[in-house]
């Protein structure tokens, strides 16, 4: 089923012009709202996500009546994107690529979902095509370990199959796994003193925490557990010996039990060099998502299979250590998958779509929605 292409473009490039950075979504969520009613009749619903989260607009959340003798089917894209994204611009280039202007991100992360989600939905609406009920749910804050996600109330939801349009690769694409999440903050706790006239009162926070650091080796952990430490805050002058340090950082793995033994890890090793000096620590640690892998009986993935089929491609499984909102849902017992959407080189300068990959991803969710 061929889509309306320059259209689907000229969407696509309004919502990449739309500022949205994490947190400061408003004006995103008051153009869904407007462009869903005018062209298919629904009523975006926003709830308080917003005040739960410290940002200035809510999760969006409405319904596309179908076929009632069909299953309800959740559709979910976010509304967010990451810096640097004031002031984006969609270029069109000779090749069919849609680019930015080169100093900011596209955006194609997540506004190509939106995009693509809406003029199929507008397809559907335009030709009175029966399709399957439909429930729509834009997030918000999703590139901030899917806060929004996570504060939205999935009880409203009635379908049990849900598609997130949220990962990168090539048409056919979905996340076979994706990652258990986790952030943490440690804080060694020494004495401060002169370093020039009594260093040796001094209990140094900072060489505490070199010696644990230097005892955790970065990066990758074993073939599906990442750690890192991002930031280390600590001393007060040059001249006095540092009596706090604080470490933050994030463990990522694919298997949920990893990732907690290697902050159980962390912690020990922290304590272990504390004692040794005679300093103390604190630990706090935040788990925003639990890791999943897609089981070949999973419903929403025999429905992807089925369309993918129908064009003559397969469906490919990509492990993931990035997360999403499906993290969300499947841990919430949604038969949630997330797919395809037309983003490549995300979170750089350099992020790029296809116009021909956002038609065929159009295509492609007509027949999921129609299956």
């Amino acid at each position: 089923m061929s889509v309306n292409q320059a259209r689907l473009v000229q969407t696509f490039s309004d919502l990449v012009a739309i500022d949205a950075l994490s947190f400061e979504e408003r004006e995103m969520a008051d153009y869904l709202k407007k462009v869903w009613q005018e062209t298919c009749g629904v009523t975006l619903q926003e709830d308080g996500a917003a005040a739960q989260i410290g940002g200035n607009a809510g999760n969006l959340f409405g319904r596309l009546s179908g076929d009632p003798g069909r299953p309800e089917l959740l559709l979910s894209a976010h509304m967010d994107t990451v810096a640097p994204g004031r002031g984006k611009k969609a270029v069109v280039q000779a090749d069919g690529r849609i680019t930015s202007a080169g100093n900011t991100v596209l955006g194609a992360d997540d506004a190509a979902a939106l995009a693509i989600i809406l003029e199929a939905c507008r397809e559907l609406t335009e030709r009175q095509l029966s399709h399957r009920p439909l429930e729509l749910l834009f997030t918000v804050a999703e590139e901030a370990y899917a806060r929004g996600a996570a504060v939205f109330d999935l009880s409203q939801i009635e379908a049990k199959l849900a598609y997130c349009l949220d990962c990168s690769d090539r048409l056919g694409a979905y996340s076979a796994q994706e990652p258990t999440l986790l952030s943490f903050e440690l804080t060694v706790h020494g004495q401060s003193a002169h370093a020039g006239f009594k260093p040796e009162a001094g209990v140094n926070a900072v060489a505490c925490a070199a010696a644990a650091i230097a005892r955790l080796p970065q990066g990758w952990q074993d073939p599906h557990t990442t750690f890192n430490i991002g930031r280390i805050e600590g001393g007060t002058a040059t001249n006095i010996v540092p009596d706090t340090v604080t470490v933050k950082g994030e463990i990522r793995s694919a298997v949920h039990e990893d990732a907690l033994a290697c902050w159980q890890h962390t912690v020990a090793v922290f304590e272990a060099e504390a004692a040794q000096i005679g300093a103390s620590i604190s630990v706090s640690q935040t788990l925003h998502l639990t890791a999943y892998q897609i089981e070949a009986s999973n419903p929403a993935l025999r429905d992807y299979q089925a369309v993918l089929a129908r064009r003559g491609l397969e469906a490919y499984a990509k492990p993931s250590f990035g997360g999403s909102d499906n993290n969300i849902l499947v841990q919430q017992g949604f038969s949630g998958l997330c797919l395809f959407n037309p983003m490549h080189d995300i979170h750089t300068t350099h992020e790029y779509t296809q116009i021909s990959e956002l038609t065929a991803m159009t295509e492609l969710l007509i027949d999921l929605l129609t299956l």
